[in-house]
């Protein structure tokens, strides 16, 4: 993390953001204008990380081979190929989410609801946004400089994570939203709504090992929404570690969101 080349893009998304935000703000640009080139953006953005990290891989059966005089299981290929993309990659992170929520503002009638999703765009595409770009996981894979110009997944992870902290504050920062600050608490509830699915689905799709029907270990793990794992690294052993972890990152979220929402511009509820 924090390698040359990520230093390098941090610096790009911010000369980006402030661009398009300085647009946006500067021509007035109607919140239906940005969402339908932001829908446009991201069903592209999605279209490219499908087709950079999906893999063509061998249907494999597992086998019985000797090893060393006994037994084992081996995996042999059957001589068929499939499309296969990880589960790590389907659209279910906050910022992935995004794209679902710029579609729901673009159909949405009831005003509502509207408030609503405006109120979780602001507070989830800015904070996750910025979190995206700043502690980008797959930088740590990418060791020269110059691999992080020349990986497409690099361009379209830091590029789509710029559009979506830009129009995410250009949702607090225009009147047309209509967000106060009291719209912080509908922003927390609707990402512990989003939030709580993850600790399903994280388990579901990791893959886990089982030694006569009990459970010893995990090979491949999923993290959507961080809701297993900390983005620091840090290495629970303990439940009640975790518990507190989720603890320290619900307090955490709630006080980044309130203090976004304190840099509303003042107005009062149902102004223009």
């Amino acid at each position: 993390m924090f390698s040359i080349g990520h230093l390098i893009w941090i610096a790009i998304c911010t000369v980006l953001i402030a661009v398009l935000l300085w647009t946006f703000k500067r021509r007035q640009v109607p919140l239906r204008r940005v969402f339908v080139f932001a829908l446009a953006f991201s069903v592209l953005s999605e279209i490219v990380k499908v087709l950079s990290l999906i893999e063509i891989v061998p249907m494999v059966d597992q086998v019985i081979v000797q090893e060393n005089g006994a037994p084992a299981l081996d995996w042999t290929p059957i001589g068929q190929y499939t499309p296969y993309l990880r589960a790590e990659h389907l659209p279910l992170e906050l910022c992935s989410l995004f794209l679902f929520f710029l579609a729901a503002a673009l159909l949405v009638k009831d005003e509502k609801w509207k408030n609503r999703l405006y109120a979780v765009m602001f507070a989830t595409g800015t904070i996750g946004g910025v979190m995206g770009i700043v502690l980008c996981t797959s930088a740590d894979r990418l060791n020269a400089a110059g691999a992080f110009f020349t990986s497409v997944r690099s361009w379209q992870f830091f590029l789509y994570h710029a559009m979506v902290v830009a129009v995410s504050l250009y949702i607090g920062l225009c009147g047309e939203s209509g967000l106060v600050f009291s719209d912080w608490k509908k922003a927390v509830l609707c990402i512990i709504a989003l939030d709580l699915p993850t600790f399903y689905l994280n388990s579901v799709l990791s893959s886990a090992v089982y030694v006569h029907d009990e459970l010893v270990g995990v090979t491949h793990r999923i993290n959507f929404f961080s809701s297993y794992v900390n983005p620091l690294g840090l290495v629970l052993t303990e439940k009640w570690q975790w518990l507190v972890y989720l603890l320290v990152r619900l307090l955490l979220a709630c006080a980044l969101i309130i203090g976004l929402f304190l840099l509303l511009p003042r107005r009062r509820k149902g102004a223009e």
